[in-house]
């Protein structure tokens, strides 16, 4: 399979969307850190790209990703997963921002279809 590319508003967006997800528990662990730099470095996220997703609102970040591609959604989600599962803690206000970025973004339909698919 191919590599999921994004455009550079894209990848603003996912920096947004991860740096909530980070912060969601309160508490930032040095393995969030460590994930977020390397999701970073495997996306080609540059300075740039970076500095906008940094303060770019999170409702912004959302509509981006609402606008994305199905592959792309999903592949965000995936690296939102990988912030979640870095500090091995699981965390409500982790889960909640979760669940509220996939129902606004239309992943959780993704996800529901696929499973019907892989079940049929």
């Amino acid at each position: 399979m191919a590599a999921i590319e994004f455009n550079e508003t894209q990848k603003a967006a996912i920096v947004s969307l991860l740096i909530e997800m980070i912060n969601a528990d309160g508490n930032v662990d040095p393995k969030e850190c460590d994930v977020f730099n390397t999701i970073c470095v495997e996306q080609s996220i540059g300075e740039d790209a970076y500095s906008i997703g940094r303060n770019l609102d999170s409702v912004v970040a959302i509509d981006i990703m609402k606008r994305m591609s199905d592959y792309q959604k999903i592949a965000t989600a995936q690296l939102l997963i990988r912030a979640i599962d870095a500090d091995a803690v699981d965390d409500d206000n982790e889960i909640k921002l979760f669940n509220l970025i996939c129902h606004a973004t239309g992943v959780d339909i993704l996800i529901n279809a696929k499973d019907v698919d892989n079940q049929a």
